[in-house]
């Protein structure tokens, strides 16, 4: 288990309501809300840049799973919930790299099949 650290802050009423309201609901202490929503707060916000910096071509997909802590295919689950466009890059680019892995793998065959003859 990890150490646990002390901590103060000052926070408003509204805010401290809030939060108490959200203890509540969950029958939890004020404490154990607080990390609990810091918690969720720092995922979204690390899921949100995640997401700006996959739609924009700046990570990978096996990147942006890695980031959230995620497997492949839920990272893949996750940009479809969100909107995001799995496959990055034009219609043209696709294709044209579709057709390239086409051929090195026709290609491959090939060769498989001429030394199979011999």
């Amino acid at each position: 288990m990890r150490r646990a650290v002390r901590v103060n802050t000052t926070l408003d009423d509204d805010l401290l309501e809030r939060i108490d309201a959200f203890a509540s609901q969950r029958r939890e202490d004020r404490s154990t809300a607080i990390r609990q929503l810091v918690d969720i707060a720092l995922r979204e916000l690390s899921k949100g840049e995640a997401l700006d910096a996959y739609r924009h071509g700046r990570i990978t997909l096996r990147e942006f799973a890695s980031v959230l802590n995620l497997g492949i295919w839920a990272a893949h689950d996750l940009l479809l919930t969100e909107g995001v466009a799995i496959a990055q890059g034009s219609p043209t680019e696709t294709s044209a790299a579709v057709h390239t892995l086409l051929r090195t793998i026709a290609g491959g065959k090939q060769k498989a099949k001429v030394i199979r003859r011999r």
